[in-house]
């Protein structure tokens, strides 16, 4: 084997028979695309991210070609070959389009679905009613170029996390609440402040909330009866039996729908002979004497104790003893209906004993009330 002149050792690259062949300015080992990415673009690549970049929207190639800055224009192949290398170099995202075609975007996928997923939980926020698939995904802006799936997959996903409930029907609909969480509030809105038949009431609920089954209103129904928040009424209009319901609060609104017989009873008395004051008379409200009565002492009661009062240490007063029990009822209910006391009715008085049950205020249309409080 040779040597090398002067200096007794063979050289490795003799050895290896690439002495005039291996320049030392190239890497000996690939390091898996890094090199390139650190090398500047190519010419093609650098005109794409400018375009990408001019515009945070969707590009298909056809479109990068037409509005491309220079002529000629490149040719499709090495066009799809600069948009792999800013792929590579993380500068552009290919994104999954309609039809199974590739678009192009500064964007990642991630970016387009965080602003859907906003958009999406804020147009539920601020919508009366459940949305439609396809009125959830025109309110999240979901691009018409992007295939649909990966923002249907987003409305899985946010349903997984409980912010969107979906909502029964032959189209599937998604709202920020549940019909389960929904009927019974959408019921008492629809009672308002009227007095209204069952058929009337679950009409109208109805007509405000769409796809919550029949059984569903049925239960709420019951629910907000056996709760107290709505009083149930059974009445005759016309000779056919009616049932009535009111919010607690508004009860007084079951009078209205006494009026028409009323009027036809005033008209009866007109015929009898019965003079307007007298028909006035008889149908004033003013207060009973034991109302009245009833009034005084629980004022002279909560100046001695803080209200609001037990009505047993009301019933307790001396100047009451003569009141039965029937009597000093009326009196208090008169009192309430007059909006000049306030009753808390007691939340499960059938589990009491009789005796206890005894010392509360009854209506006989089974609600009892605990305490009472003057309001004026």
């Amino acid at each position: 084997m040779p040597r090398c002149a002067g200096s007794g050792r063979i050289p490795a690259n003799s050895i290896l028979g690439l002495e005039d062949t291996v320049s030392e300015s190239l890497p000996l080992f690939d390091d898996g695309g890094a090199g390139a990415a650190a090398r500047a673009p190519s010419p093609l690549a650098a005109a794409a991210e400018q375009l990408l970049a001019s515009d945070n929207g969707l590009w298909t190639a056809a479109r990068l070609r037409k509005q491309w800055p220079s002529k000629p224009l490149p040719k499709p192949a090495a066009l799809e070959a600069a948009l792999a290398e800013l792929e590579q170099r993380g500068k552009a995202s290919r994104l999954p389009g309609k039809g199974g075609k590739p678009v192009w975007s500064a964007r990642p996928l991630e970016a387009w679905l965080a602003a859907a997923r906003e958009r999406m939980l804020e147009s539920v926020r601020s919508s009366s009613a459940p949305l439609k698939q396809k009125q959830l995904l025109d309110a999240c802006g979901w691009p018409k170029e992007l295939d649909p799936g990966p923002a249907l997959d987003l409305i899985g996903r946010l349903a997984g996390e409980g912010l969107l409930k979906r909502w029964p029907g032959t189209a599937p609909a998604w709202w920020r609440l549940g019909p389960e969480e929904i009927v019974g509030e959408t019921l008492l809105e629809a009672l308002g402040t009227r007095a209204l038949s069952r058929a009337e009431w679950l009409k109208a609920a109805k007509a405000r909330l769409k796809g919550v089954p029949a059984a569903r209103w049925e239960a709420a129904v019951e629910e907000l009866v056996s709760s107290m928040r709505v009083f149930r009424h059974a009445l005759r209009i016309d000779g056919k039996k009616v049932e009535a319901c009111a919010r607690a609060e508004h009860r007084g609104a079951f009078l209205e729908l006494y009026r028409p017989m009323l009027d036809r009873l005033r008209e009866e008395w007109r015929r009898l002979g019965a003079t307007e004051e007298q028909i006035a008379r008889f149908l004033s409200d003013s207060p009973s004497p034991a109302a009245e009565l009833l009034f005084a002492e629980l004022k002279e009661l909560e100046r001695q104790s803080r209200p609001p009062n037990y009505v047993g240490a009301l019933r307790k007063r001396p100047a009451l003893a003569h009141l039965g029990k029937k009597e000093f009822d009326r009196a208090a209910l008169a009192l309430l209906r007059e909006g000049r006391v306030y009753m808390a009715p007691h939340d499960h008085p059938l589990r009491l004993p009789e005796a206890e049950r005894e010392e509360l205020v009854s209506d006989n249309e089974g609600n009892f009330y605990v305490s009472i409080s003057a309001r004026r």
